[in-house]
């Protein structure tokens, strides 16, 4: 039975346009060896009729729910993307309709689970491997973006369960997946790397299978060809001239006579057996070939994942590299800042350095507040220390 297969990614602002680009085929993929471009024109969006902008979209989700005045964070989770999908034979062994139904009913799912409203974009891949979907959840609620709160650990574990329950009971001939199975925490290219390292594995073992019954059918061939030499030894059977007439014949014990006719019978069935075993042996081969080239094949896209991975983790770091050097200067240019309001407020820069008499009543207001909260502190520290004593 193949396995419900839905797993979770947190995207935050930064990473929706190449989100887009992929969902929505803008560009030729480089590091997807398995788009096949001929079949782009199947995929379909259950949400939106044309290609959309995912930030305007996604912004205009939460800004449209939102209560409140106060701005969303950077760094926040604008959208939950689910990848929802199973194994190639379970869609080919279904009809194209019940494949689409398949996607829409399990959207319909998602859509009375978290909200109509939240459901960005729907997109069905048709031009891969494997037939998926790409469901972009954006997780507001009570007027708020609280991606943590819409998909906690107990939330994950329960969705776990009652999604493949809720397409089983559609009629889908699924099951869920292992329970403590780190399936559901691979990332889109380890999980496509697994999944491959396990069909090699599989494919592998289906090619000893067949080089054993390929010896056995090798063994049971000998024996024939054995029992045929046997049935040759009829032919050296001694005749001699006899009869009325002085016709040829062979003069046979009775018993031997018999055995040559078993022999005889045995003998056409034996080379039909033969005949058989020898077009069962071609097909073996050419079967045991094929595996071989699917597994050298999925070596090779195995290949191509790990290289398209380590990719990926070098773009990562670069961009981590890039933001921390960012980072830093934001805080330099903070500390700055700081710096200079306090030469202003503590009376280092003259006057002239204040905007107007609501800015120099401002800060005045601000340096006194610091001044009693540093009394305050002293205060403190001084009835601490006497405690002590």
């Amino acid at each position: 039975m193949s396995y419900a297969i839905c797993r979770m990614e947190k995207m935050k602002g930064h990473a929706l346009k190449g989100i887009q680009f992929h969902n929505q085929r803008e560009r030729e993929s480089r590091t997807n060896p398995h788009i096949d471009p001929m079949k782009s024109h199947e995929n379909y969006d259950l949400v939106n009729s044309k290609k959309i902008d995912y930030n305007k979209r996604i912004k205009e989700i939460i800004e449209r729910q939102k209560v409140g005045t106060r701005k969303t964070r950077k760094d926040a989770v604008l959208v939950n993307e689910f990848m929802i999908t199973s194994d190639k034979d379970f869609f080919d062994r279904l009809e194209p309709k019940e494949q689409k139904r398949y996607f829409e009913e399990a959207h319909q799912w998602f859509a009375e689970r978290y909200g109509e409203q939240n459901m960005a974009y729907a997109t069905v891949h048709m031009d891969e491997k494997t037939p998926h979907m790409h469901l972009g959840v954006v997780p507001m609620r009570d007027g708020r973006l609280q991606g943590k709160n819409v998909f906690n650990r107990q939330e994950l574990r329960s969705l776990q369960e009652d999604f493949p329950k809720h397409m089983r009971d559609l009629g889908f001939d699924l099951q869920r997946g292992e329970k403590g199975s780190d399936r559901e925490h691979l990332t889109t290219q380890d999980l496509k790397a697994k999944t491959l390292k396990e069909k090699v594995a599989t494919l592998e073992k289906e090619i000893g299978d067949k080089e054993h019954s390929l010896a056995e059918k090798r063994e049971h061939l000998t024996d024939l060809k054995q029992s045929l030499d046997h049935v040759k030894k009829v032919d050296q059977v001694a005749f001699k001239e006899g009869g009325l007439f002085g016709h040829k014949t062979a003069k046979l014990e009775l018993s031997e006579f018999e055995g040559i006719k078993t022999q005889a019978k045995l003998s056409e069935s034996l080379r039909g057996e033969n005949r058989a075993l020898r077009r069962d042996l071609e097909e073996t081969k050419e079967e045991n070939t094929r595996l071989k080239d699917d597994n050298q094949h999925l070596g090779q896209e195995n290949k191509a994942l790990a290289h398209e991975n380590r990719f990926l983790k070098k773009t990562l770091s670069q961009l981590k590299e890039v933001y921390k050097d960012r980072v830093k200067d934001f805080s330099r240019t903070v500390g700055i800042c700081k710096a200079f309001v306090l030469s202003k407020l503590e009376g280092r820069l003259p006057e002239k350095c204040f905007a107007d008499e609501q800015e120099k009543e401002g800060a005045r207001d601000f340096l006194q507040a610091k001044k009693e909260k540093q009394q305050e502190k002293a205060i403190h520290r001084d009835r601490d220390q006497g405690m002590e004593r």
